[in-house]
């Protein structure tokens, strides 16, 4: 997680301190720091007046090593959910369509398209629970 916006503040010259954003806001609520002060923070070019802080500056785009781990996490055991639905789904077409048209007494590929069919469902559901707990 990256770590919270670093504000320094200045009055008259002098430096008063480093704080993160909450901070900030909270000291500037209490009156400790006025809004004729003034704050720079990384990546600003210029020192601005305080009053004219924008409290989403502190609002950073995650790094690109937390983003490509929450986007596997999210993926996870879900996605196998999806490909046992997709396989057996496309099995169990395959079983049913081709069963023979008069069944002999002892054709049982109509109860395994249906046994496939069933667990491609139980995929399915194990994806959609998956993806309810991520959010």
């Amino acid at each position: 997680m990256s770590s919270p916006l670093q504000v320094t503040i200045v009055r008259a010259g002098k430096e008063i301190g480093t704080y993160d954003l909450a901070e900030v806001l909270r000291l500037l609520g209490a009156g400790t720091l006025k809004p004729t002060d003034y704050y720079w923070h990384e990546g600003m070019r210029v020192w601005e007046l305080l009053s004219k802080l924008d409290t989403s500056e502190g609002l950073r785009l995650p790094a690109e090593s937390e983003v490509k781990r929450q986007s596997k996490q999210e993926l996870g055991c879900g996605g196998c959910g999806l490909l046992i639905f997709l396989f057996f789904g496309i099995y169990s077409v395959i079983i049913y369509v081709n069963r023979p048209r008069q069944g002999g007494g002892g054709d049982m590929s109509e109860p395994g398209a249906y046994c496939c069919c069933a667990i491609s469902i139980l995929g399915l559901c194990f994806f959609i629970f998956r993806k309810a707990l991520s959010k």
